[in-house]
């Protein structure tokens, strides 16, 4: 601000300084037009910061239109509230512009504030302490102002507020997206004009009494306008919600606290075939009828997740997040809800579930096959006793088994007595009448543990885990007794049968399965040999004791 002002005999050299300033300060109220029309980052600060340049501009035009003096000697009062605003709304526009505004709480907005409102108490109550201006007139035409002790604490308060707020903007520039820069620059650029003019006003001579300052917003006006309209600085964010939020594919309601529908995207809207005035303002659950019938869940403090069924045909389904949405201080202000079509994915799902169910089948039908494989493999096929391959993979381990934990394996080898009689006699149909009801007369009477094998032809083997020589040759006796009364009807006859019976133990008559099995063959013979229809034991035949018989 110039420290002499001309009186009322001078305006005529000086009109076009009033001229320029009032230009300046109507081109920072258009400014501050726009910049109240962008809803963006920075908008409101910057709106803030070209109106209190408005009130210096304007007011100091005054200094240089031809009015009283008595008039005039107030002005310095009305310039300041333009001059002491504007270093700190600067520092609180290039925070805001920077996205650093919602770190600035309102405590630091209220010390920002403390140096400028004291400064215009102190302005309006200067004719009492002086400590702002000092005013002295001289021969009524020029209005001389000295400065007083607290317009120098002013001025570094406002160099210190000026040069954090251009560190500020430098740091945003540094840190942000190459789209971004070329408008922080213009941004920068604009903002340091007034200032550096403002120090060469300050500290030079040669400028006529005028402070550079004001004239120069009117270029920043300009820049900031033109940036505004043209560049698009404050339409970045709504461009990119336009380009984003607009072309997703994902349906999204956005929701006040009271879970009134704020605003829908285009991909919404074909979600529900409804446009957009007929859901706007209504309340969530109303304007998603029938879809979210009984899920007021969904709107808890927490962010939830589900899916929904929607009955159209074909029926669709859509994944829907809800996130709450809180302020600085925690406060809810709303809720984002993101409907996903996942229709073509349940689909899918479905598809893999029904082929997974398929494989299931098959693999159930596979084991059931394999089982039968198996059972085919170790049962002989007339009896459905096991068979050799059985009785040479279980019985090594049945000796395996009685080693360490040191019992007999006691082992019962039969044959029918004059088999080939029977199939002479009555055929070959009526030899396996006889074969299959021996066998089901073995099983009867085993234990459990016990295993029954056809060895081949009219051969049975039955081995008996952890039983003496002793108690084999009971059962086996009790077995010969039964199968002599047993009576096999074919056709229009009873057929009878007898047995010889052989008995070999181990560990007694063998070490392993080829030996135990071969003592129970030679033991069979030899009954066969001392008349059929009789039982002999391995220890018998080595001892050459008489057999017993009938």
């Amino acid at each position: 601000m110039s420290e002499e002002i001309c009186s009322d005999s001078m305006q005529f050299h000086i009109a076009p300084n009033a001229i320029l300033l009032l230009i300046s300060a109507l081109l920072t109220g258009v400014a501050v037009i726009f910049a109240r029309l962008r809803s963006a980052p920075g908008s409101q600060a910057l709106s803030l910061l070209l109106f209190f340049m408005t009130i210096w501009s304007g007011f100091y035009a005054l200094y240089w239109l031809p009015i009283p003096s008595a008039l005039k000697i107030y002005l310095p009062s009305a310039t300041y509230v333009g001059v002491i605003g504007v270093p700190s709304l600067f520092l609180f526009f290039a925070l805001s512009f920077t996205n650093h505004g919602e770190r600035s709480n309102r405590r630091l907005m209220i010390l920002l504030a403390i140096e400028p409102v004291i400064t215009l108490l102190l302005v309006l109550t200067n004719n009492y302490h002086h400590l702002v201006l000092q005013t002295v007139t001289n021969d009524f035409t020029w209005l001389e102002l000295e400065h007083g002790p607290w317009y120098f604490v002013n001025l570094v308060y406002s160099y210190i507020m000026i040069s954090l707020g251009i560190i500020v903007l430098i740091y945003g520039m540094m840190r942000s997206s190459p789209l971004l820069r070329y408008q922080h620059r213009l941004i920068l650029f604009a903002s340091c004009i007034p200032w550096a003019l403002h120090f060469f006003s300050e500290y030079s001579i040669g400028t006529n009494h005028l402070d550079l300052t004001p004239l120069a917003f009117g270029f920043t006006g300009i820049l900031l306008t033109y940036s505004v309209i043209r560049k698009r600085i404050m339409n970045i964010v709504p461009v990119a919600r336009t380009h984003i939020i607009e072309s997703m594919s994902d349906g999204i309601l956005v929701l006040d606290a009271q879970n009134r529908v704020v605003d829908v995207n285009p991909a919404m809207e074909n979600f529900l075939n409804r446009k957009p005035a007929a859901i706007l303002g209504k309340i969530a659950s109303e304007a998603l009828q029938p879809w979210m019938e009984g899920d007021e869940a969904l709107f808890d403090a927490q962010e939830t997740h589900t899916e929904l069924r929607i009955p159209d045909s074909p029926s669709r389904y859509l994944d829907l997040r809800v996130t709450p949405l809180y302020n600085n201080h925690q406060h809810l202000t709303g809720r984002l809800m993101v409907f996903r079509d996942v229709t073509e994915r349940k689909l899918v799902e479905k598809k893999l579930r029904l082929a997974n169910d398929r494989l299931q089948s098959q693999l159930i039908e596979i084991g059931t096959l394999q089982s039968k494989l198996r059972a085919q493999a170790i049962h002989d096929p007339l009896t459905d006793v096991f068979n050799r391959r059985y009785l040479d993979e279980t019985f090594d381990r049945e000796l395996a088994r009685a080693a360490r934990e040191a019992y007999p394996v006691s082992v019962i080898m039969l044959d029918i007595d004059h088999f080939k009689k029977v199939n002479d006699s009555y055929g070959h149909e009526a030899g396996d009448v006889v074969l299959k009801a021996l066998a089901r007369n073995l099983v009867a009477r085993n234990r459990r543990g016990d295993f029954v094998c056809r060895f081949g032809g009219e051969e049975f083997v039955v081995v008996m885990p952890n039983m003496p020589v002793d108690i084999a040759y009971q059962r086996a006796e009790e077995l010969r007794a039964a199968l002599n009364t047993m009576r096999v009807s074919y056709s229009r006859f009873n057929l009878t049968i007898t047995i010889s019976i052989g008995i070999a133990s181990y560990p007694t008559n063998g070490m392993d399965r080829e030996s135990v099995l071969r003592a129970a063959d030679r033991a069979m013979y030899a009954a066969k040999q001392a008349g059929r229809d009789h039982i002999m034991t391995y220890d018998l035949l080595q001892s050459q004791r008489p057999v017993s018989g009938p």
